[in-house]
């Protein structure tokens, strides 16, 4: 139970570092841009965060000792609750700070989609932008944002997890 909660309070200060991080790059214009830099600075904050997370834990609260199956768990936990953080911070992104986001995706995607098929039909290209237009709810991204974090810090973990653990020999006879 001690871990959960651990993994709540990490996962929300993560959470909200990856919102200040967000509001950077919006006021500096990196959102709308085709930027790889968000992306790589997301994912470096995100993986240290998670590696940091799992170390306190074992170092601090678990007398220096953490399982495998523990780290990974902890871990995915911390993932978990940043994503839920997340979530939320995007709803209000596009209902809020940024409005015109989802007519800016339904144009992009409009271009891209006659760029790569010029002889796409009419009614091919109204049922792409239709369901296009569904997944862009406020709520489907949000879902697919919480769904999304939780499967990334899942397989982040699975690799952190090689390097953080540490079995407590003494308990094993």
């Amino acid at each position: 139970m001690e871990s959960r909660k651990f993994g709540m309070n990490y996962g929300a200060l993560l959470g909200l570092f990856l919102i200040f991080f967000a509001i950077i790059f919006w006021i500096l214009g990196l959102d709308n841009e085709k930027s790889i830099v968000p992306s790589i600075v997301n994912n470096l904050v995100i993986i240290s965060f998670i590696s940091y997370s799992i170390v306190q834990y074992r170092d601090n609260i678990n007398n220096g000792y953490i399982s495998y199956s523990h780290s990974l768990k902890l871990g995915t936990t911390v993932a978990f609750f940043s994503s839920v953080i997340m979530a939320l911070y995007t709803f209000f992104y596009m209902t809020y700070l940024n409005p015109d986001m989802v007519a800016d995706v339904m144009n992009m995607t409009e271009y891209t989609i006659l760029e790569s098929d010029p002889n796409i039909s009419d009614e091919e290209l109204d049922m792409a932008l239709s369901m296009t237009a569904k997944l862009m709810q406020p709520h489907w991204m949000m879902l697919t944002g919480v769904l999304a974090g939780t499967f990334m810090g899942f397989l982040y973990s699975l690799l952190i997890s090689f390097f953080t653990k540490r079995d407590d020999l003494s308990q094993i006879s």
